[in-house]
């Protein structure tokens, strides 16, 4: 990765915030367009409706954070002065954009799963490695996304469900069972109303006498009860 590439792909977010989430500061090898970043991305996702910054007013929000002096007007200067109409957004920017982004990603999934397999050494129970199972699918799933390669505007594809699918893994809350969660991309979305839906006796509802098998976490005490006393019994704890 050349410094010059990297101008062009700091150049090139400047004028999107949709990358702002996506592309982290130490993405960047060139310390001086890492710290310029860093300052800007903090400000972007701390005030989301306010305009990309002016070089000036980007250079001052550099300056108060910039104990040392070290980036200078020149230094930030020479990194905005990439011309990027001089090169081909679509064939060249956005797809080597897209492959910086992606790689990244996977090296530092690869990190996270590595230290996840750390933890396997002493691991003796299912449960506990049914943890660190779903902990290294997420991390998988988070890592090989390529969904930021999407669009943002409303084009000819808007009646095209598959085409508006999103980076949704930050939105979800875990249902408890994998196999929900993997059908509904990594689990509930925040803040939606879900139906599940299927035909009379297929298992939508439970009858309060039913009987479950539950597992004591700290005593690892398994029993039986009704599912209808153990709800009881959690809003009683409420």
């Amino acid at each position: 990765m050349t410094i010059q590439l990297e101008k062009i792909f700091f150049n090139y977010i400047l004028t999107s915030k949709k990358y702002y989430d996506i592309v982290k500061p130490y993405f960047f090898r060139n310390n001086e367009i890492k710290f310029i970043y860093n300052v800007l991305q903090n400000y972007i996702i701390k005030n989301r409706d306010c305009k990309i910054p002016t070089p000036t007013q980007l250079y001052n929000m550099v300056a108060l954070e910039d104990k040392e002096g070290i980036i200078t007007k020149e230094i930030l200067k020479s990194i905005l002065k990439s011309q990027l109409k001089e090169y081909d957004e679509e064939h060249f920017i956005i797809p080597k954009l897209n492959a910086w982004i992606l790689v990244n990603r996977l090296k530092d999934g690869s990190v996270d799963i590595i230290d996840e397999v750390r933890n396997l050494n002493n691991i003796t129970e299912f449960d506990d490695a049914s943890v660190i199972s779903n902990k290294i699918k997420e991390i998988c799933n988070t890592m090989t996304t390529v969904d930021y390669i999407q669009d943002d505007n409303i084009g000819s594809d808007f009646d095209d469900v598959e085409s508006h699918i999103q980076d949704s893994s930050r939105y979800k809350i875990k249902s408890g069972f994998d196999t929900i969660d993997h059908m509904l991309g990594g689990g509930w979305d925040i803040s939606t109303l879900n139906i599940i839906m299927a035909e009379t006796s297929n298992g939508k509802c439970v009858d309060y006498n039913m009987l479950i098998k539950c597992r004591n976490k700290k005593t690892e005490e398994i029993f039986e009860t009704k599912i209808g006393d153990l709800f009881l019994k959690i809003s009683q704890k409420k």
